[in-house]
């Protein structure tokens, strides 16, 4: 999986290219922590590469969220498919992540 990183304003975006599952979680996991050590505090996660979440990629956005928030951040998710928004819905995860239809939206909810 590969995962872009770039910073705007307040929030580091990171992009994601694959489904977010056990076998591809590492190289976002990598990624998200360089990004934590670069001083990233607000992430906004772009979804509009990733095709599916399993129930560990579905975990790891719940775990970074609350790491996120128990240091003074927080997480949004962008531009998420039909079928990720629809399984981010049925999990309630969408009432504990911001959801956001673009990446614009999404980093104008930090101001």
């Amino acid at each position: 999986m590969q995962v872009r990183i770039s910073k705007l304003g307040v929030a580091h975006y990171l992009a994601p290219d694959g489904a977010l599952t056990a076998e591809n979680l590492p190289a976002l996991q990598t990624r998200v922590e360089e990004a934590r050590k670069a001083g990233a505090s607000r992430v906004v996660l772009d979804l509009g590469r990733v095709a599916y979440f399993d129930s560990a990629g579905l975990e790891y956005l719940c775990d970074l969220a609350a790491r996120l928030r128990e240091e003074g951040g927080s997480l949004r998710l962008a531009g998420p498919n039909d079928l990720c928004r629809e399984t981010l819905a049925l999990t309630g995860i969408d009432a504990r992540i911001p959801v956001h239809e673009n990446l614009a939206s999404a980093g104008r909810s930090f101001l």
